[in-house]
């Protein structure tokens, strides 16, 4: 008993890769044989008298199926090659990005340890209340009178000078 299921083939037209698939009406399977149908109504006639002629149409269909099937292993197989190409490319990006993260990490480090010494070298400084007043004092002393030790030996040999050009020499 044949059952009423079968595949139809769309009529003659190209695949994406060239390939020419032809009607060749429906094809119905009872047990473990497969006979073609003519009739549209999908009831399986009986097999013309040329088995030469079914036998071509249906290595025809067999043909074209097996072409089919080997474009898309042929198409998985670039697919899987891309894939693995583009894999291998973004794990190659990926370490090149993580060296140059811990760069960044290393040269963050740096700079916050010269931020550090920087800080402890201000906190040494004078602060502006400090600063007022060593200006007080200095400007209440007025360091630019100040003489020299040089200044004072010459002003005390000039004095001393002077004092002996006046005193008369007899009463020395």
């Amino acid at each position: 008993m044949l059952k009423n299921q079968g595949v139809r083939l769309p009529p003659q037209h190209s695949t994406s890769l060239g390939l020419v698939v032809f009607d060749i009406s429906i094809l119905q399977y009872s047990h473990n044989f497969i006979m073609p149908v003519d009739s549209p109504s999908g009831m399986a006639t009986a097999p013309a008298p040329e088995n030469d002629f079914d036998l071509s149409r249906l290595y025809v269909w067999v043909k074209a199926l097996e072409t089919k099937v080997n474009s898309l292993l042929r198409e998985t197989d670039i697919l899987k090659n891309d894939f693995l190409k583009k894999n291998n490319q973004l794990l190659r990006d990926m370490k090149l990005l993580n060296g140059e993260v811990l760069e960044i990490k290393h040269e963050h480090e740096k700079t916050l340890q010269k931020m550090d010494l920087v800080i402890k070298e201000l906190q040494q400084t004078a602060g502006a209340e400090e600063v007022l007043t060593l200006r007080k004092y200095v400007d209440l002393w007025n360091p630019l009178h100040f003489a020299t030790q040089r200044d004072v030996e010459r002003a005390v040999e000039e004095k001393m000078a002077q004092n002996i050009k006046r005193v008369p020499a007899s009463s020395r």
